[in-house]
């Protein structure tokens, strides 16, 4: 069964950092609406998008200096969540207060913890110090899925889809017909996929400026939750790995739920290769969404397929490719009987 509940104590992409500021953002994060906004220094905020006293949006509300006014009774919030102000009375109920979520930037993505503040453990924070250095090229974007988020995260470990699903793009039939090995290391799951002397696809010609026969190799790595890279390594059949031909980039997707069937979905694509080049830029910013909603659109059709037989499913088998999915899969069970243990 493909999980539909996640565990609350780790870290989950709120979105891309450059997506918050001085104007108040509402999201909903594992069905919980959450306000978002930074103070005037900077810092980022997270607090629960609903006044203490009739429920009322806080990001229907007003920011002021740091601290957030109810737009219904004029509540006023500071960042930590305590109400500093209630109009109709004085004094303020030591009650009055909404929770507040630790939140980080980390590689120009905000993270946040959606269990108990007290085990925000930052060391669980996925670290890519590659995200941050000039000499990797980057562009981003956000979507939407209406499907839960473990669909997405089985189909990012399983690349056979490639070679159909996106074959105007980046698929060839190698990528399907080759044979993958999958390693985990704690909550990480690693899918790797050597591909030598195979027909450069149409994207990387675009570009890479390869052409002809590659050598590829792909290895999707996923840390659990909701956390993927796709290390990709192109370079001429034959040559050597650090050749200077070589191109490497990372996809990097974030899956975050929205709800039991709805979810986040939040990529990166960054480059070692002519990486001040803005036309490559361009085609990667304006090529990647048409690609990833190729995925998007098949995973919301298998929602639809599935959503109706619930809480039971229809039968359906696991191929030798659906190793790492699987793995994917058992990890999001694990963590949530030990979070539901105590």
């Amino acid at each position: 069964m493909y999980p539909k509940s996640f565990p609350r104590n780790q870290w989950y992409v709120a979105g891309h950092a450059q997506d918050f500021g001085r104007t108040l953002l509402s999201r909903w994060i594992l069905g919980d609406p959450i306000c978002f906004y930074r103070r005037v220094d900077g810092t980022p905020v997270a607090l629960t998008d609903r006044c203490v006293h009739r429920q009322m949006p806080l990001t229907l509300g007003k920011l002021t200096g740091d601290s957030v006014e109810c737009g219904y009774h004029g509540i006023v919030y500071g960042p930590d969540g305590q109400a500093t102000k209630v109009p109709s009375q004085n004094p303020v109920p030591p009650n009055c207060r909404v929770h507040r979520y630790p939140v980080r930037d980390r590689g120009g993505l905000l993270w946040i913890w959606l269990g108990d503040p007290d085990k925000a453990d930052e060391s669980m924070i996925p670290v890519h110090p590659w995200l941050d250095s000039p000499d990797w090229a980057i562009v981003r974007g956000t979507l939407h899925m209406n499907a839960r988020a473990q669909l997405l995260n089985e189909n990012l470990l399983d690349l056979t889809h490639v070679s159909f699903l996106h074959a105007d793009s980046i698929g060839t039939n190698e990528v399907a017909e080759t044979p993958a090995t999958t390693e985990v290391r704690g909550d990480t799951v690693f899918v790797t996929r050597p591909m030598p002397s195979v027909l450069c696809p149409p994207l990387f010609e675009k570009v890479m400026g390869l052409s002809g026969m590659i050598d590829r190799e792909s290895v999707a790595e996923y840390t659990a939750p909701g956390f993927h890279i796709s290390h990709v390594l192109a370079k001429p059949a034959g040559a050597a790995s650090d050749d200077p031909r070589a191109c490497r980039h990372k996809a990097v997707h974030c899956v975050t739920p929205e709800t039991e069937t709805s979810a986040h979905y939040f990529w990166l694509i960054a480059r070692d290769y002519h990486v001040d080049d803005e036309a490559v830029s361009q085609i990667w910013q304006e090529g990647t969404p048409g690609v990833l909603m190729q995925d998007v659109d098949a995973v919301e059709a298998i929602e639809r397929v599935i959503a109706p037989y619930e809480p039971d499913y229809p039968f359906e088998i696991n191929l030798r490719a659906d190793n790492g999915a699987l793995r994917a899969r058992r990890i999001i069970e694990r963590m949530i009987a030990a979070e539901q243990a105590g």
